[in-house]
């Protein structure tokens, strides 16, 4: 099942981003990144309040960005959605290679990390669990995003690929480069007791 939208010569970027510590910087460099990429053609969806912005949008008040509420709908205004950990541990310069998968005719590109750069608790987890989730490092079109979204009421990234293919999806698994976090903690690295 193609979830093929109307083309462009390069389709935009809807980017979803959680609220966070390290916000402004992840943004900032995505922000670079999308300028070269897909020119006047992106946006910035910040989940969250819209104090969580109120630094960012000082710093940079033309960046087309807009918050919204942990409940409510992102409804992306491009035809691609991005969506990727907050926390410095991915190169946002390696969007490209996603973007290249679905212009290739992926619906989704999710990023592997062929080379694992986790703290000892995430490898911990890991180990326990026996299963590696996708890495938050994704390119999706719209129509993908929306039922994905619209089946779960959540915008994790987590087994991002196995939902997609359920869907019949064309999914492209690319390697990308991991760094270790620099802009905050995981969301899922801490341990809480039941």
């Amino acid at each position: 099942m193609q979830f093929t939208e109307q083309r462009q010569s390069r389709p935009g970027i809807s980017a979803v981003f959680a609220s966070s510590d390290g916000l402004d910087r992840a943004v900032l460099d995505l922000v670079a990144v999308l300028d070269g990429l897909v020119p006047q053609s992106f946006e910035i969806i910040v989940i969250g309040d819209a104090v969580s912005t109120s630094e960012l949008r000082a710093r940079a008040p033309r960046l087309p960005v807009r918050t919204i509420g942990a409940d409510d709908s992102a409804d992306p205004v491009y035809d691609l959605v991005f969506v990727a950990a907050r926390d410095g541990q991915f190169d946002v310069r390696e969007l490209n290679h996603l973007l290249d998968a679905v212009e290739r005719g992926a619906d989704v590109a999710t990023g592997y990390r062929p080379r694992r750069m986790d703290a000892i608790v995430r490898r911990l987890q890991r180990w326990g669990c026996n299963v590696d989730v996708d890495c938050a490092f994704a390119l999706l079109r719209r129509g993908v995003w929306q039922r994905l979204v619209s089946e779960t009421k959540s915008y994790v990234c987590a087994e991002l690929s196995s939902r997609a293919r359920r869907l019949g999806c064309e999914v492209a698994d690319v390697p990308v480069s991991q760094r270790r976090p620099s802009l905050g903690v995981a969301a899922s690295a801490g341990i809480r007791a039941a």
